[in-house]
């Protein structure tokens, strides 16, 4: 058992050396993951014109679950469930966008199929920025942080707001 152990912290110090050792060799400092990345040869200056044109959508996630359109539900709305969608988005390059998306609940099923919504961006030069979702029926937006990759070719984001929805979108340029 001591032997494990003692491997085990040897293997973790020698790990930390070569990082450092590849760290100091570099001259660079390391970069947090969710910071954008830009190539070193070229420097990107990004704004709300970075995004235009259209953007097939992939989402994925959890969201408490909502009350169906009519009906009784055999779920409790706003009980957690497991979210999956498909869409397009259609940004103008100005701050506006508009996207039509089929989402199904595990346990909501498809209740808005080809659903058409709206919103506004914002692209930061750093090519990080947010996108603000409007739902009609909603008293609140949903608020989305993303990162613009491949030169505005695909963007990955995150719901921010509000706190229930547990949803990742990744988006790539189709036109």
């Amino acid at each position: 058992m001591k032997k494990l152990a003692l491997l085990s912290m040897l293997a973790i110090f020698g790990s930390s050396a070569i990082l450092l050792t590849h760290v100091q060799a570099s001259g660079k400092k390391e970069q947090p993951l969710a910071t954008p990345r830009q190539d070193q040869d070229e420097a990107t200056t990004c704004g709300n014109q970075t995004l235009q044109g259209v953007y097939g959508v992939v989402l994925n996630g959890t969201r408490p679950a909502p009350a169906p359109p009519s009906g009784v539900p055999n779920y409790v709305p706003g009980t957690i469930e497991q979210l999956i969608g498909v869409g397009t988005q259609t940004f103008d390059g100005a701050g506006n966008f508009s996207q039509i998306t089929n989402e199904k609940g595990s346990l909501s099923g498809i209740l808005f199929p080809n659903r058409p919504l709206q919103g506004t961006y914002a692209v930061n030069s750093d090519c990080s920025g947010t996108i603000t979702l409007h739902i009609p029926g909603l008293p609140f937006s949903i608020l989305y942080d993303v990162v613009i990759v491949s030169h505005g070719k695909e963007f990955h984001g995150i719901v921010a707001s509000p706190l229930g929805p547990m949803v990742s979108t990744t988006a790539r340029k189709i036109d």
